[in-house]
Parts: C-alpha cells; sequence; structure tokens
C-alpha cells in the first residue's frame, strides 16, 4: 500500500509537467503608502522580491485570497470584493471584475482545482453565519453555491482554506458555535463530508491550513501569541494534530498566508519581523529565514507556490491515453458499487480523504465488479482499479441509506 501511495503522488509530480509550472513563489508587493499593487516574485533563500508588473495595479491590499491557475498562467488575487487576473509571466492585469457573491457578502479563500478549471472558495453572508462552498467565474465575476444550505455558522479568514483535489474536498476552520472545527466539504455535492475538533487548546489556533500533494496531507501552524507556534499536521478525519516542531519557531505571522514547496519540502510563512521563514514539513525547524528585501520599505503578501497539484484534465491520477474506459454506478452509492471496466480488473482499494485504506478486492481479471460498502462509512472515497501493472484512480461517494 505504501508503494501505491508513493505512485499516487509520484503520478501528481510527473504529470505537471504540461502545466506551466516554473517553481516560483509568486505574490503582491505594494509599498507602505499602500498606493498600488505589483504582481512579484521571491527567491526564499535571499528573500529578494522581484517585481513583474510593469505598471502598478491601482487597487490597496487585501487578505481574501489567492491562486494560481498553471493552465492558463494567470495569479488570481481578491483583496476584497474584487477578482484581480494577472498573466504570470509579465504581471499584466488581464482582469478585474466585481465578485457578484448570491449572499450580498464575502467570498473567501479562492483555490484554483485542476479538475475542473474551477475557482472555489467559501461565501459568506453578512452576518457572517451563513457559509457555503461556492464557485467564482473568473469571466463574470459571479459566485455561485455549490453547497445546498449552510454548512457552517461561522468561517475562520486568518486560517484560510485548503483544497484537495485527490479525494475532491475544500477545508477551512471555524470561530465559533463550534469553536476550531475543521470542515470538509465535499466539492461534488457541496455537503458536509467532515466536522472534526481541532486537538489543540482552546486559546491556540492551527494555520493557515496548506495541502501538500507530495504526502497528501494538511499541515499548519499550532498555538497562540503567548506560548509560541509550531509545525503540525492534523488528522482531517479525526482532528488529531501532530506536533512536528521540537522547538517554538515563531510567535505571530504577518498577513497569515503560507504555502509549500512540495519539492523541497518546506512551509514558508511571513514572520512579523519580515523575515520569510522556510520550515522543514519533516523536522519542523526552520531551514530559511531571509529578510524581506525591499521590507520594511514595502509589503509582500499573498504569495503562492506554483507547484500545488495540479494534473491535466479530464485525466485522473496514474490514468494513460491507453487506460480502460471504466463506469462506476451508483453514484452516490450506499450498499454497493458496481464497476464495468473495457479491461479485466486485478484489484479495487478503496482509500478515504486521510488516505487510509479501508476496502481492498481481489477482482480475478473480471470485468463486471460488484463491490460490497456496507461497512464502509459515509463520505468521499478514492478507488484505486488495478489493471495489466497499472491502475486507475476515481472518486465516488458513500452514502447512509439505499443506494440510488
Amino acid at each position: 500500500m505504501k508503494k501505491l501511495l508513493l505512485l499516487f503522488s509520484l503520478s501528481i509530480l510527473g504529470l505537471t509537467a504540461n502545466a506551466q509550472m516554473d517553481s516560483t513563489i509568486y505574490g503582491i508587493s505594494a509599498d507602505n503608502n499602500n498606493m498600488g499593487l505589483y504582481l512579484s516574485k521571491i527567491n526564499p533563500t535571499t528573500g529578494v522580491v522581484t517585481t513583474i508588473s510593469s505598471n502598478v495595479v491601482n487597487f490597496t491590499l487585501g487578505g481574501l485570497g489567492r491562486t494560481i491557475d498553471p493552465n492558463h498562467h494567470i495569479f488570481y488575487y481578491t483583496p476584497d470584493s474584487m477578482l484581480l487576473s494577472f498573466k504570470l509571466n509579465t504581471g499584466e492585469l488581464i482582469g478585474s471584475k466585481p465578485v457578484i457573491n448570491y449572499l450580498s457578502s464575502a467570498f473567501n479563500g479562492i483555490t484554483y482545482d485542476c479538475r475542473d478549471s474551477s475557482l472555489y472558495g467559501i461565501a459568506v453572508d453578512v452576518s457572517g453565519q451563513e457559509v457555503r462552498l461556492a464557485k467564482l467565474n473568473p469571466n463574470t465575476g459571479l459566485v455561485t453555491p455549490v453547497s445546498n444550505s449552510s454548512v457552517a455558522s461561522s468561517f475562520r479568514v486568518l486560517t484560510g482554506t485548503a483544497l484537495d483535489p485527490i479525494h475532491g474536498v475544500f477545508y477551512f476552520e471555524t470561530v465559533n458555535n463550534p469553536a476550531n472545527h475543521l470542515i470538509g466539504i465535499s466539492m461534488i455535492s457541496g455537503s458536509i463530508v467532515s466536522d472534526v475538533a481541532i486537538g489543540i487548546g482552546t486559546t491556540d489556533r492551527f494555520g493557515p491550513l496548506v495541502y501538500n500533494c507530495g504526502d497528501s496531507i494538511l499541515y499548519g501552524l499550532a498555538g497562540n501569541l503567548t506560548d509560541g507556534r509550531k509545525l503540525g499536521k492534523i488528522n482531517p478525519a479525526s482532528g488529531e494534530v501532530t506536533i512536528i516542531s521540537q522547538n517554538i519557531i515563531v510567535y505571530s505571522i504577518l498577513n497569515e498566508p503560507a504555502t509549500i514547496d512540495p519539492v523541497q519540502e518546506l512551509y514558508y510563512f511571513e514572520g512579523v519581523d519580515y523575515k520569510f521563514n522556510g520550515v522543514s514539513i519533516n523536522t519542523g525547524e526552520i531551514v530559511t529565514q531571509p529578510l524581506i528585501n525591499p521590507s520594511p520599505h514595502s509589503y509582500f503578501s499573498a504569495f503562492f507556490y506554483n507547484h500545488t497539484c495540479y494534473y491535466d484534465n479530464p485525466q485522473f491520477i496514474g490514468e494513460k491515453s491507453s487506460d480502460p474506459v471504466i463506469r462506476l454506478f451508483p453514484d452516490p452509492a450506499s450498499d454497493f458499487l458496481n464497476i464495468i471496466s473495457s479491461l479485466p480488473l486485478s484489484q479495487a482499494d478503496i482509500i478515504d480523504v486521510t488516505g487510509k485504506l479501508v476496502s481492498s478486492m481481489k477482482c480475478k481479471e473480471m470485468k463486471n465488479v460488484r463491490i460490497d460498502l456496507t461497512n464502509v462509512d459515509a463520505g468521499l472515497y478514492v478507488i484505486f482499479l488495478h489493471y495489466d501493472n497499472s491502475f486507475k484512480a476515481l472518486r465516488f461517494i458513500k452514502v447512509a441509506g439505499p443506494s440510488l
């Protein structure tokens, strides 16, 4: 199974070659007078910030979200109620759209999903008590709901959001009612697939949330301003937080963004001392900590590493042009799942949102397979279908009650 998960991760990295990857950390810079913005990039080793935009963009800094579309080479930024679109190679502002939220309020945590080339995020109403997963159309600025109803009564902006493109789950944290809960929302149905209390103290915070495609784990900084914060990882199924750092690495973060370089295995964040911290996700210790240059005379924020689990649409992980045609039904499923394949299958493995193997079945080179799901909990899963020394990964939803 470990070999399978390794292949799973390597497949993600291998399929990214066709997208616009350049292993660069992009972000938004502005001077202290906040007279305008530039698309920029930072050298994480030296801290040197290089401006890409040749002309200033007349907007002020904000913190509602940023993401990268590698297929179209676009950096998206939502400082407030506007969606700004920059070309990565020139820094040119190619789009500026008002965000039209159907809840007449904020759209937070914008994240690009290569599975369907869509921008996802959290829509919150004016009261802040109705929270839904939603999509944002970059061409019109229109926000449309994915969730049919509210999935939480609060949303913690400062810990951000994280998208698991493998299992199709969007994660965020709550502030209250209840406090410090990690919520996982299916990007297919918009419904809750996990809702767990985060295993930290009542005065602690866990975040900013960052999903790492190298090991399919959610990382964040755990702790508070008084006692300090350490790098940790969280199990989205149980809420259990595992502390990685042996020592305190920071007390306070500037502007709260974070990103991960999955190749170097470093978690990056900016401290209030304007240092750009790179923390090993293996040891939890700071590996690099340069002063951001030209800060403190300017800001550098909303940074994002251009290598976050991208793979080409419409192929699934591990899929090749010669892969079999496979149909899963019913989906959603309850007591059983039927599989019809154009090629004989040797094995079927079902994995949950944490990467845990929950079911495995030998298929005996059959093209028609029926899998018993009566002992599988409701939720979103990935099924690995093995054939001819290869495999294909597909998603499905298990629900309670009779299969549709």
